[in-house]
């Protein structure tokens, strides 16, 4: 039986030692592969292909998210999980609606990566679980009618953030170097942002994200 392979992508080595060191040994999964930026992520997996790649959100170059969405989009029989120190339900939404499969929070069991691989590659959704109770209340409130449902493409965190400096007059240059990301990450984010919010130019992307309380300049 052949064993499913693992790329890891994580900004601290040390994480990724760690990761790798959990597949050590095991007779399902072989780890082929790790980086250290978004960018690099991106290339290995595209020269690997592995079955399962282990992500974090916070990368230079070019963020987990954005990274996870390429992938699944170029490969899509690979499998994404999100390994993330952000625990804010948000997040987790995010990874999800970019295409990944699992949403797992840094600092706590570490047998918990290796369920979720197990989960993940036996075709399941994992979330960690205090995060997984939060979505499972809010999705019980949609159904009783408690909240309503938002039918327009919601901006991610991230998102928001460049938006939000976009608003206040900063140059693609100036958001990259306040948020530690390259400029084509930002390039790529204002493309969504505008794609989303259904407008063609930066004065009226600003127009709109003031009418919907989206960014409130002070």
């Amino acid at each position: 039986m052949n064993k499913l392979k693992v790329f890891i992508a994580d900004d601290h080595s040390i994480v990724r030692s760690g990761v790798k060191g959990l597949f050590s040994g095991s007779a399902k999964y072989e780890v082929v592969g790790e980086a250290g930026d978004g960018l690099a992520a991106l290339a290995g997996i595209g020269e690997r292909r592995p079955d399962i790649v282990i992500i974090d959100i916070t990368m230079p170059e070019l963020d987990g998210l954005l990274v996870t969405e390429r992938v699944v989009k170029d490969y899509p029989g690979i499998k994404v999980i999100v390994f993330s120190m952000h625990q804010e339900l948000q997040y987790a939404v995010d990874a999800l609606r970019a295409g990944a499969k699992a949403y797992i929070l840094k600092g706590g069991d570490s047998g918990e990566i290796l369920l979720a691989v197990d989960r993940v590659a036996g075709g399941q959704v994992y979330i960690s679980s205090p995060l997984s109770e939060q979505i499972m209340s809010d999705f019980v409130g949609i159904i009783r009618g408690e909240q309503a449902l938002d039918n327009s493409e919601a901006l991610t965190l991230r998102e928001k953030e460049v938006l939000k400096l976009i608003a206040g007059g900063s140059t693609n240059k100036e958001v990259a170097a306040k948020l530690f990301l390259s400029v084509s990450t930002i390039k790529s984010y204002r493309v969504n942002i505008m794609r989303k919010l259904k407008v063609n130019d930066t004065a009226s992307l600003v127009r709109v994200a003031l009418q919907q309380g989206l960014v409130i300049l002070k």
